[in-house]
């Protein structure tokens, strides 16, 4: 017996979202732990947040794995939770720019290393400090629109495909490696 697309659509989106949210979890675990460890709150928080869209994105794939279809809700949740909490940090860090506390962090040994390394001293890389700092924020934003963003639209487009599967499929399904 051959597979249906609408099979093949789920066991594809069983395999998506373990991947993505197994990744997500854990990185963000250990974000979210390391900036615990430097009482770093707000990336606590963050890692929280976005650690905790990937136990969501789990806990979805599990649901559809048990043949319940609005697991796909919590699947396209995630991804709009993490897609909201990236794009609200990257706004706030591009809003609160400030050189002068940049350049209080930078600790003789960093300014040494620099030294040494580019052969150029900090106060000559200071003008290059703002566009490359906007550059990485907007840049973050512009990858998780794209990867979150699509694949929210990606799991809300299979809805159909993978409720027909679970429909026409008793017991349900596992994904095949």
């Amino acid at each position: 017996m051959t597979d249906s697309s609408a099979e093949k659509t789920l066991r594809r989106v069983l395999v998506i979202a373990g991947i993505d949210g197994w990744s997500i979890a854990a990185f963000a675990g250990l974000c979210t732990l390391i900036s615990l460890l430097c009482g770093e709150w707000l990336g606590v928080g963050i890692g929280g947040l976005i650690t905790t869209a990937g136990m969501i994105e789990l806990r979805g794939r599990k649901r559809l794995m048990r043949g319940e279809a609005d697991g796909m809700s919590g699947l396209v949740r995630a991804q709009l939770i993490i897609l909201g909490t990236i794009l609200l940090y990257s706004l706030e860090n591009l809003l609160a720019y400030d050189e002068a506390a940049i350049m209080a962090q930078i600790t003789p040994e960093i300014r040494g290393l620099v030294s040494q390394w580019l052969g150029v001293s900090i106060s000559e890389l200071q003008p290059l400090m703002r566009p490359v700092y906007m550059c990485v924020y907007i840049t973050l934003s512009v990858v998780t629109v794209l990867f979150q963003g699509g694949l929210a639209l990606y799991y809300r487009s299979c809805r159909a495909m993978v409720s027909d599967a679970l429909v026409s499929q008793r017991p349900p399904v596992l994904p095949t490696r």
